[in-house]
């Protein structure tokens, strides 16, 4: 047998006991994070103590446990996409609720990497360049409505017509190429007319995503746009009014009432806009705008939110030189349930009523129209380790009831879509460059029409498509930043809608042989992102850039009568498109300047195929942010563009666009009194005075106006 002396068993029995009660002294925390704004679970939240020797992060239902020793006094918690949080230990409370705020950066609202926590498209989800621009911010009720915000805060394309109808075109998108989204929720916009963003008043949305590229939902798409409602489980109050040259001016106040389980939010707002002719006096283009919004809001708990919205945008035309007129109305009301499971994963369920409808009399063109669609749809995600997995399907009935100069229309049209992503991702694990994701995603879509009536205009028919696309993703994590690239290719196809079914059929005798057929099309885009994610005492810079590529084989073409409204659609053979997109933003240490770059560049085969499309766009602006008083100049710059019209004599002529070019200027004060927020702001557009006529009326003219508004939380 060993003999140890007393003195080391005394040793040994005391670094025991003091082992054992270091042992004893660890205790184990869990808890949740939710966002302060959301009160939603926040996913992949990394969470140390101040020896950072321990750690961990949050599950997808933002849950965490964590060992603690006496010698930690507090926890660290920290994600990209919001605030760091430093808390004491409290050892009293071993389950606590955790809320974080969103990381915003002031006055500009770019997010290029980081978790938009309440809209449709997460960017280290997305392997697209994706914006987010939370319209709710004073500096953009200087704007009269959401194409003005896309069109000065996006190089986006928007087309205004001489009726103050504004289209948007991303990549040199037709219309039927973009793709619209209310809360996650496609808006139809496949009908006669179309989709008109000056019909959407900024009162009722909290942010508007712009997406560039295809996605889950739509892999065909050039681009995507999805309105987020104002749902604020809270209660606030504002008014708001603007005033501007030319009789101009509009009207929006709403009100939201709720707590944290319930949500109730109501608004409604009014709007004038003029337009006159160069040479004519007092025969202007008056056009005004209605609209309401109900948003309801039930939240019972973390992981179950129900929610139901109503919008009503209403729209009229006047032109007291050419005595046309037209008037048109939108109503979409949606009911959607939101589920979250950590061990069956999330879905979404909605169902959407959607009107649109309307009257047209300007020249020998008379129209009525009526457009329904009911849409019911599914979103599901699981995820498991590595592996995860997405399904999306929706399925729609469309009903076209048209009356166009004593020809009438009446076709339904069933759509069916199914969407399934594969994919494996994985966590950053060690220095360098990692493979993020590998997703494959898989797309098919069945369309029938069928008329109601006797018109030989449009037959019945059925399509059967079908399209596979392959996303790659890597990134790497640096001391003050996280670098990110991507890149997708893949193939789709597009059905021709029946609003150009019905305008082939008034196609010229020299194309009536021409049949409308099935546009393809193959994508490819290979792109990089980079954010700083360093301390609050550094600069912050967040940038993006992309290339693009897209083949269109019978690519669907829009040739327009001279001197009228009036266009058709054919197939004409291939065409493609090319670009780069670069979005960069610096803001300074002490978050007083911001300096924010957007530049594209495309290249077409032929512009006939992508008319009224500049061959470049730039955006330029410096943001100057002294607390209560925010100022920003922004300078825009578009290209020459080319619209091909067909005359008289069947022949086709061009006419062009000038190069634009001018600059805006806004400025704003804001007065915090209590929970009141008083708020006055100027804004100049087209300062440089570039105006230029179309049809006969002057467009980019110099414009002043002055906001009032009045909010309470």
């Amino acid at each position: 047998m060993f003999n140890i002396p007393f003195v080391n068993r005394l040793s040994l029995l005391f670094f025991y006991l003091m082992s054992f009660q270091e042992l004893l002294s660890n205790s184990l925390f869990t808890g949740i994070v939710l966002s302060s704004k959301t009160k939603q679970p926040i996913s992949n939240v990394n969470i140390y103590t101040n020896q950072k020797s321990k750690g961990t992060s949050t599950n997808i239902a933002g849950e965490f446990s964590l060992q603690i020793s006496n010698s930690d006094t507090f926890i660290v918690y920290e994600h990209v996409g919001f605030e760091i949080l430093s808390q004491s230990i409290q050892l009293e409370s071993k389950k606590i609720t955790i809320y974080l705020d969103p990381k915003v950066i002031s006055f500009s609202e770019l997010k290029v990497i980081g978790e938009n926590e309440i809209g449709k498209f997460k960017n280290l989800e997305t392997k697209n360049m994706v914006s987010d621009i939370a319209v709710k911010d004073f500096s953009f009720r200087t704007y009269s409505d959401i194409g003005d915000v896309l069109m000065n805060e996006e190089s986006v394309l928007i087309d205004e017509s001489s009726r103050g109808v504004k289209v948007v075109s991303i990549r040199g998108a037709r219309q039927e190429e973009m793709s619209f989204l209310y809360d996650g929720v496609p808006i139809y916009h496949d009908g006669r007319s179309v989709m008109d963003v000056s019909m959407f008043d900024i009162g009722g949305i909290d942010q508007v995503e712009v997406l560039r590229g295809g996605n889950e939902m739509f892999p065909g798409s050039s681009g995507s746009i999805n309105f987020v409602p104002s749902i604020n489980y809270g209660n606030s109050m504002s008014l708001y009014q603007r005033f501007g040259t030319y009789n101009t001016g509009n009207f929006n106040g709403g009100l939201s009432l709720g707590n944290e389980v319930l949500s109730f939010n109501i608004g409604s707002g009014k709007s004038k806009s003029v337009q006159y002719y160069e040479d004519i006096i007092d025969s202007d283009i008056i056009q005004s705008s209605n609209n309401n919004y109900i948003n309801i809001g039930y939240r019972p708990s973390v992981d179950l939110e129900l929610k139901l919205s109503h919008t009503k945008n209403t729209r009229s035309f006047k032109n007291y030189y050419r005595l046309g007129s037209s008037n048109s109305n939108n109503d979409i009301s949606t009911f959607k349930i939101e589920k979250g499971s950590k061990k069956y994963g999330s879905i979404e369920l909605y169902f959407s009523d959607q009107i649109s409808c309307g009257e047209d009399n300007i020249s020998i063109f008379q129209s009525n129209r009526n457009d329904k669609r009911l849409l019911t749809g599914l979103h599901y995600k699981y995820h498991h380790n590595n592996v995860f997995f997405r399904l999306n399907t929706k399925q729609s009935k469309a009903s076209s009831n048209w009356e166009q100069d004593g020809n009438e229309l009446s076709i339904d049209r069933k759509d069916i879509a199914f969407s399934s992503v594969f994919g494996v991702s994985q966590k950053k694990s060690k220095p360098g460059f990692e493979i993020k994701d590998f997703i494959l995603s898989l797309n098919a879509n069945n369309i029938e029409d069928r008329k109601n009536n006797e018109s030989d205009l449009v037959y019945n028919a059925n399509w059967e498509n079908s399209g596979v696309n392959f996303l790659f993703s890597a990134w790497e994590h640096l001391d003050n930043s996280i670098i990110y690239i991507y890149s997708n290719f893949g193939n789709s196809f597009r059905t021709p809608s029946i609003s150009e079914r019905y305008s082939h059929a008034f196609r010229p005798a020299e194309w009536v042989s021409d049949s409308l057929l099935v546009e393809s099309k193959m994508m490819r885009e290979v792109g990089i992102k980079i954010t700083s994610t360093g301390e609050n005492l550094s600069p912050h810079f967040q940038g993006s850039m992309s290339y693009f590529s897209y083949l269109y084989k019978n690519k669907i073409k829009s040739i327009q009568y001279s001197a009228s409204s009036m266009l058709f659609p054919l197939n004409n053979g291939d065409a493609n498109i090319s670009g780069v997109e670069l979005n960069a933003e610096l803001l300074d240490v002490a978050k007083i300047f911001n300096f924010r770059f957007i530049y594209s560049a495309f290249n077409y085969s032929d512009q006939l195929s992508f008319p009224m499309q500049p061959l470049n766009m730039l955006r330029n602006s410096i943001e100057l942010n002294l607390g209560s008083f925010k100022a920003k100049v922004t300078f825009k710059s578009e290209g020459s563009r080319v619209l091909t019209t067909i005359g008289e004599e069947g022949l086709l002529e061009n006419n062009y666009l000038d190069k634009y070019q001018s600059y805006d200027i806004h400025g704003s004060y804001i007065l915090n009194y209590r929970d009141f927020d008083i708020s006055v702001a100027i804004f100049g557009q087209n300062i440089g005075d570039n105006s230029q006529v179309l049809d006969g009326i002057s467009i980019f003219d110099k414009r002043m106006y002055l906001s009032l508004g009045l909010q309470w939380n």
